[in-house]
């Protein structure tokens, strides 16, 4: 199976592009926060993120939000974002 990148940028208030972005996800797809997306990895949103995918968080935008990396999210650099979107088959972008 093919595995996709799928980057989410919007908060958790955008409750339906949060919702078409989880019923899309593959148990093989990587699941990255970005922009105001890391706001999911907060302790009152984490339950909306499913724990079958590998969930990245990208570190300057916590950092710029004020939120520490929490243990299922791995907080990755610029460099690795790079990285992982090279890794995967296909990207998709949640707006």
């Amino acid at each position: 199976m093919s595995k996709t990148l799928h980057t989410l940028n919007t908060s958790p208030s955008d409750s339906s592009t949060l919702a078409q972005c989880l019923a899309t996800l593959s148990d093989d797809d990587v699941l990255l926060l970005i922009e105001d997306g890391v706001y999911l990895t907060l302790p009152a949103h984490r339950d909306k993120l499913p724990d079958t995918v590998k969930l990245h968080a990208l570190a300057v935008d916590l950092e710029a939000r004020g939120i520490q990396e929490t243990g299922k999210i791995i907080a990755i650099t610029d460099p690795e974002f790079v990285n992982l979107t090279l890794s995967c088959d296909r990207v998709v972008s949640w707006f």
